[in-house]
């Protein structure tokens, strides 16, 4: 078997006999039709070939890993942490609710433009210095935002809020992608977006602590600037540079921002520099702020990004309107139906951490089948049926979702016990958040080498589908109730499936389609520079001779 590399994209040459033949014999002869002919469409790479995808410790990278899901925590722990200081602050500084509410608006305006101009930075220049800069960002709005005395500074300084805290989730969900393998990737992901979801949970019941403090709705903007300060200080001091494209799989020393004060205290190299890697950093391309409007135009991610932006929709329909519902149905409190959001966070991190362990465990035992071994092996490889192997439990979180969806619009019309929409919301954030975490892997798998390009995208789509959702939802409840108004969302949601069918038949195709563009282009430049290197050196020559 030969093997062939261009800018970190494998292709490979020659079938090989696969090793899972034996214990194919036994399945049904249509599920062993369809396995061998996946069989004859991917060889079998040769793993003792390939040079470790990262050279950071286990320990290490789950530090990495969980500094990276502290960091996205902040997005969400911002936007939420402030629902319940409303009044208040409309009270204090002399305006409406309304006008407050506008600055909600901005900061999903801006939480869905600003990682589209951050992912791109991330993936060029590197995680770190993207990482200190949004959290400076972020911690100097927060500041801002405790001492200022105006409707026009908390305007501002809100966007600028969310412009800081909103890019760690691209960046976190990229930095995760730099130091696993897809084999393992489900388990990471899963254990990120459980943090990412819990925090709206969680952050209510925080901000409405926070303001019965003698602070006042000042207390939670300065706990988010003592957290951000706090975290700042984690990352510059220890946070390691993982942008693949700066230190390859960790063996390349970084240089500059892109090292930690251990780093530069430490001055060691402890791992021998991977020639493939040291070739592919040296080709460096400048930051296109607007590089997530490509990605989402290739066929493969815009297909799984619109059916995730529609999940994302019925999600905020039913954040929204289980809001209102609970203060009229039930006649609570802020505070209480802030508590009321607890078994939803419950639901949403178990649910992100077990769909993540079984996404590794569907793609290991289908990359078993075909003879990959454990699945560790499998990297970009345009051959392997990456879409089937991450796709067999999807149909189970849509149906669930859609079910759980319809039975929470038609249950507020009995008179029935609160522990019903409770137990409702658990499920749906179990079921909704499996989801999630499916597309966020599968976005990083099918982009690998700009992930948090690709994880800006995913945020861009589906918060400009959400907040259309949610600010359409309440108008459409008063116009024909809660009943119908979720029959439709079920719809919308059901609407997913048509396209992750279509995903399923002709993603590998458009994905295969996409990499031999890529690495034609990579040839292309590689040669082009060969030549331009020569036409110099023939022109020194020329030189010296004269």
């Amino acid at each position: 078997m030969s093997i062939r590399r261009t800018d970190r994209i494998v292709s490979i040459s020659s079938p090989a006999q696969p090793q899972g033949v034996d214990q194919i014999s036994a399945q049904p002869e249509p599920i062993r039709t369809e396995i061998k002919d996946l069989e004859a469409a991917a060889p079998v790479p040769t793993a003792a070939s390939e040079s470790p995808y990262t050279v950071f410790s286990l320990s290490r990278k789950r530090a990495i890993c969980a500094a990276a899901t502290c960091s996205a925590m902040f997005s969400p722990l911002a936007t939420s942490i402030y629902f319940p200081s409303i009044t208040a602050i409309a009270s204090d500084l002399r305006v409406s609710v309304e006008m407050i509410n506008i600055t909600v608006t901005t900061y999903m305006i801006l939480q869905g433009i600003a990682p589209t101009l951050w992912g791109s930075f991330a993936d060029v220049l590197g995680r770190r210095p993207v990482y200190l800069a949004t959290i400076t960002v972020f911690m100097l709005a927060n500041l801002g935002l405790a001492l200022q005395d105006s409707y026009v500074g908390l305007l501002v300084l809100r966007m600028c809020q969310s412009a800081g805290s909103s890019a760690t989730v691209a960046i976190g969900a990229g930095t995760i992608a730099d130091v696993t393998v897809p084999a393992e990737r489900g388990s990471y992901m899963g254990l990120f977006s459980a943090g990412v979801m819990v925090a709206p949970a969680i952050a209510p019941v925080l901000g409405g602590a926070l303001s019965d403090s003698s602070y006042g709705w000042r207390a939670s903007f300065w706990f988010l600037f003592a957290a951000g300060a706090a975290l700042l200080s984690i990352l510059f001091m220890w946070m390691p540079e993982t942008g693949r494209n700066i230190v390859g799989n960790g063996s390349i020393p970084p240089r500059g921002i892109n090292m930690s004060l251990l780093d530069m205290l430490s001055r060691r190299r402890k791992h021998e520099v991977d020639p493939e890697f040291a070739a592919a950093t040296e080709q460096r391309k400048a930051a296109n702020p607007l590089r997530c409007l490509t990605i989402i135009c290739q066929k493969d991610v815009c297909i799984v990004l619109v059916a995730n932006g529609l999940i994302y929709t019925g999600f905020y329909c039913v954040t929204v309107g289980f809001s209102s519902q609970m203060a009229t149905v039930y006649n609570l409190t802020t505070l209480k139906i802030g508590l009321c959001f607890l078994p939803y966070g419950v639901g949403c991190s178990i649910g992100s951490i077990v769909i993540g362990r079984l996404l590794d465990y569907e793609f290991r035992k289908f990359a078993r089948k075909l003879g990959y071994g454990d699945g560790r092996s499998v990297r970009q490889n345009p051959d392997f049926p990456l879409e089937r192997a991450r796709m067999s439990s999807v149909w189970y979180l849509v149906a669930v979702t859609a079910a759980d969806t319809l039975v929470f619009g038609w249950i507020f019309r009995a008179n029935i016990s609160i522990a019903v929409p409770l137990v409702l919301l658990f499920i749906n954030g179990f079921s909704i958040t499996g989801f999630f975490t499916f597309t966020q892997v599968l976005l990083v798998d099918l982009y690998p080498q700009e992930s948090a390009s690709v994880t800006a995208s995913n945020n861009l789509v589906r918060c400009l589908l959400g907040a259309a959702g949610s600010a359409i939802v309440g108008n459409v409840i008063s116009a024909i109730g809660m009943g119908w108004t979720y029959t439709i969302v079920t719809t919308m949601i059901l609407l997913s499936i048509p396209l992750l069918l279509t995903e399923l038949l002709c993603g590998q195709k458009w994905r295969r389609a996409r990499l031999d563009k890529l690495q034609k282009t990579s040839m292309e430049e590689a040669e082009q520079a060969k030549g331009d290197d020569e036409k110099n050196s023939d022109g020194g020559e020329d030189e010296n001779s004269s």
